[in-house]
């Protein structure tokens, strides 16, 4: 049967709904840009906010607890588009933070000193970014994402940090996450703007930047890749049937070696993942699931709130771990309102709670 990806409906569903939401609903976030900032000490906090201009970064001092919002715009009062639209990823590459802003078909270079933006690189549909070697390697869905993307193969573009020299190869279909094991980078393709998923994995040797070989999978539509012990670990979007109806095949989970064998990890509903000391923490509604990458076991982590009961989560969109303390910071989005950041320690009990922008996901610690 042919299916559908969530990532077109929710992708709409986001724009309809933040047309008429406000960055921040409160109105009462601290703004500014008087707050330290420095490396293992510092949450970079990304919101997805409203369309057109509505990505906006907030900063948590980790030590201190100081908050900003908007944080970039305080920075940046001359730039009048503000940091550009729907920010998806972010990373620490040569001093610079890089954000990745997708509806921008935009890279922001900033300083993460001083949130001053630095420079603009122009990337088609950017979606996740890793450095390996001396260079990043960002995926694009190979077009601009206010232009056609159905039928376009996707790209990799690989960007060298200090002089911003751009190459690109060919990919699979919507690549979305990216990592890197031993002397290759992997590729995810999705196919969420095919009619048929994409279910392959692109291999690029580093040395030539050239695609040498495709992983076929048993499952389609994916998401995120990361790599530890060895192997790939790949998550998938769900899938629907063409009238949306049902999901006919739920988000998943699986190893792969780096020879192309595929192994599920089941047991469990597969959320928003993030990977720190060899093991995938995987936050959704309910709770939060940890796999063990050394031997795929499988445990279950509640999160509680300072009463000692479980708490609800009413989006779970964003989470990164400290990998020294074992901390977990997770995006609790709202796309008409206020979001929030939540830490919980290694045993799950919340530690605070940070109200935050409009759609917040992708978190950084710095």
């Amino acid at each position: 049967m042919k299916t559908k990806s969530l990532l077109v409906f929710s992708v709409l569903l986001a724009m309809i709904m933040v047309s008429c939401s406000k960055e921040n609903a409160s109105g009462n976030l601290p703004t500014g840009i008087d707050i330290e900032v420095g490396e293992n000490n510092t949450l970079f906090i990304l919101n997805q906010g409203a369309w057109p201009g509505g990505s906006t970064l907030d900063v948590k001092n980790l030590s201190t607890g100081a908050f900003s919002a908007n944080w970039f715009a305080a920075a940046n009062p001359d730039v009048a588009q503000g940091l550009g639209n729907t920010g998806n990823d972010m990373a620490v590459i040569g001093g610079k933070l890089w954000v990745l802003l997708n509806g921008s078909n935009q890279i922001a270079i900033i300083s993460p000193a001083t949130g001053k933006l630095e420079k603009v690189l122009d990337v088609d549909s950017p979606r996740y970014i890793i450095k390996k070697g001396n260079y990043a390697y960002v995926t694009s869905y190979g077009a601009a994402i206010n232009g056609s993307v159905f039928g376009v193969k996707g790209k990799v573009y690989r960007i060298d940090p200090t002089s911003y020299e751009t190459k690109t190869i060919e990919v699979g279909y919507q690549p979305e996450g990216i990592t890197a094991l031993g002397d290759k980078i992997y590729v995810a393709n999705s196919g969420g703007y095919q009619t048929e998923h994409d279910k392959t994995i692109s291999v690029i040797d580093i040395a030539d930047f050239k695609v040498s070989s495709t992983i076929e999978l048993p499952v389609e539509n994916l998401n995120r890749l990361f790599s530890a012990s060895g192997k790939l670990w790949v998550t998938t979007y769900d899938c629907y049937t063409a009238d949306w109806s049902s999901v006919i095949a739920p988000a998943s989970l699986g190893s792969v070696t780096p020879e192309g064998e595929y192994e599920a990890v089941k047991g469990f509903t597969v959320g928003m993942p993030a990977l720190a000391n060899g093991k995938l923490y995987l936050v959704e509604y309910a709770g939060m699931t940890i796999v063990d990458t050394s031997n795929s076991s499988v445990s279950k982590l509640t999160l509680k709130g300072e009463d000692g009961k479980q708490i609800a989560l009413s989006y779970p969109y964003g989470i990164t771990v400290q990998p020294s303390s074992g901390d977990i910071f997770v995006a609790d989005a709202s796309f008409t309102g206020d979001s929030r950041v939540l830490c919980f320690a290694a045993d799950g009990s919340l530690k605070w709670s940070q109200t935050t922008g409009l759609g917040t996901g992708p978190l950084l610690i710095y």
